[in-house]
């Protein structure tokens, strides 16, 4: 017997036939997807799942408003990389953010250090955004609301509460 001609397989036995799953004929398009369903019925409407299954139901019975921030302002510790609406500490006003991103000194160390490699690689800290931090600014006053540095969580900066002087009669 030569090794590249196929081998002759056993028929199937009565045993391998019983074990076959049962055949089953394709559904017609008259034939609803559920025996329950009427011909021409339209399936009911899914039920919309909650947005947040952890959430759990306030206990006591104060107020909804009281309890939660109203739904599109941001606290400003939770800001992201995006534009968001957030209560101004600085001008007490509702108002969008304004994002801008900075290079800090990591990243022209980071540039140097790929220079030494090749000098076409100098711009890669830059352009890939290594070792930036964000600012975000309140876009009605312009003051800097709060900074996330490139590692580490944000930091929310405040109107400074006046001092008053000891010295002052």
């Amino acid at each position: 017997m030569q090794k590249d001609e196929p081998q002759p397989q056993a028929a199937p036995t009565v045993q391998d036939i019983e074990a076959a799953p049962p055949a089953y004929a394709p559904r017609t398009a008259e034939e609803p997807a559920n025996p329950n369903q009427a011909p021409n019925q339209q399936p009911a409407p899914v039920k919309e799942m909650p947005t947040d299954l952890n959430a759990q139901q306030p206990q006591s019975t104060a107020p909804m408003a009281a309890q939660q921030p109203v739904l599109g302002v941001i606290p400003i510790n939770q800001l992201g990389d995006q534009p968001q609406w957030i209560d101004c500490p600085f001008c007490q006003q509702r108002t969008m953010t304004r994002v801008a991103t900075e290079g800090t000194s990591m990243q022209i160390v980071a540039g140097v250090l790929c220079c030494l490699l090749c000098v076409c690689l100098a711009c890669v800290p830059c352009m890939a955004h290594w070792f930036e931090e964000t600012n975000y600014f309140c876009s009605k006053c312009h003051n800097k609301v709060a900074t996330r540095p490139e590692s580490g969580p944000i930091i929310v900066h405040g109107p400074v509460a006046p001092v008053p002087s000891k010295h002052v009669a």
